[in-house]
């Protein structure tokens, strides 16, 4: 069988400082069977596009439901860039992602979303709209193919995180819907035309348990893949009591009896009757940090906050593989630990309490072995622009 090796890159990465700025050209096309570019969106335009400070966010939905650039070389610059790796290797597909985290968070402020002008808030409920009325979903289908088509990309990933979630902008008929407009949307595009969709590793929004896989399993006819998201298992949004945990480990919870792990999402796919070759698993290249406030030798240690933003990334609680890197050479995280149960590294600071938990070869050499030994169709690496370059 054939592996899939699928590379996201984010297009707020040319924007990073202190030597983090990525473009599609640094990309290396031989390590990838499919590069997927992220993000479109969909009726409405980001400041980006258009900077205008007289246009109002409520100003900027479009009225409908076709693709939208977010960033304003898109479309001049980016999207062709992405395209020239093809000259490299003739056998790389890619793909648009529509959506991602910040376009279904309702609460986002400049804060928190490290931008002035998130547009969270404005976007957070527009899939759910788009996908409970038959025009929506059919201008949307038609938008897409169209879009994909003019710039040269081979498909399109939906990054709908969640559907049915109330908190970021969803409802219990989100799971129905989009169902049909999956159901739709091959019908339209062919088999020919690569659609997949990033897909949660424990269940998001009102749909618990087994009965989330399930509604997973019924979207999979439609689907080439899932990106499965099988990372951010634990965070600094997680209880500061409960303490430190794992970003992304294999076999077993850094918490005691816990289930939020890479074994235990794959188990809950497969017991979904979830084909294997189209469970496509997730990998980090960007670790989780903390503030801790005693020694931090293991997980389950508790926390006082989120470790500070790095210096390129510049969000806190997350630092991508060269920033950490950076920090282990300059002496800042003067302890580095391997946790034998999650297959996963971390280190910490004894002078400020800086912990990280990330992966590193070691680590990403396990979840590919598993990928292998359980028989999935490939990986996916969030993101190529975080890795060391």
């Amino acid at each position: 069988m054939a592996y899939r090796s699928v590379g996201y890159f984010g297009n707020w990465a040319q924007y990073r400082q202190a030597g983090g700025k990525f473009t599609p050209d640094q990309i290396d096309p031989s390590l990838f069977t499919h590069v997927i570019f992220a993000f479109g969106m969909i009726g409405f335009v980001s400041w980006s596009v258009d900077p205008s400070p007289t246009r109002a966010g409520e100003q900027r939905f479009t009225g409908d439901y076709t693709i939208q650039p977010v960033e304003w070389n898109d479309q001049q610059v980016l999207y062709p860039a992405m395209q020239e790796l093809k000259q490299k290797n003739p056998s790389l597909k890619t793909l648009l992602a529509i959506g991602g985290w910040s376009f279904n968070s309702c609460d986002d402020t400049p804060q928190s979303a490290g931008t002035e002008h998130p547009y969270g808030p404005f976007t957070c409920k527009l899939f759910s709209t788009m996908a409970a009325n038959p025009d929506g979903r059919a201008q949307f289908i038609n938008s897409a193919i169209d879009y994909a088509g003019r710039y040269g990309f081979d498909g399109i990933d939906i990054d709908w995180e969640y559907p049915g979630d109330p908190q970021r902008g969803g409802q219990d008929a989100d799971y129905d819907n989009y169902l049909a407009l999956l159901s739709e949307f091959r019908q339209a595009a062919g088999q020919d035309f690569i659609i997949t969709m990033a897909s949660a590793a424990v269940p998001k929004g009102s749909r618990t348990g087994d009965a989330f896989f399930q509604w997973l399993a019924q979207c999979a006819p439609f689907l080439d893949w899932f990106n499965v998201m099988s990372y951010d298992y634990h965070g600094a949004f997680d209880d500061p009591q409960t303490g430190t945990g794992a970003n992304a480990p294999l076999l077993q919870d850094s918490s005691p009896g816990g289930t939020f792990d890479v074994k235990d999402t794959v188990e809950s796919y497969l017991k979904a009757s979830i084909p294997k070759d189209k469970i496509v698993l997730g990998m980090p290249t960007y670790g989780r940090t903390y503030v801790v406030t005693q020694a931090a030798d293991g997980y389950g240690k508790p926390f006082s906050s989120a470790g500070p933003a790095g210096p390129a990334t510049a969000t806190p609680g997350i630092l991508a593989y060269y920033e950490i890197l950076d920090k282990i050479e300059s002496g800042e995280l003067d302890v580095q630990r391997w946790d034998e149960p999650t297959l996963t590294p971390y280190a910490y600071s004894t002078e400020t309490g800086l912990f990280v938990s990330y992966d590193d070869e070691k680590s990403l050499g396990y979840k590919v072995s598993y990928v292998i030994k359980m028989g999935l169709g490939g990986t996916m690496t969030w993101a190529i622009d975080l890795d060391k370059f």
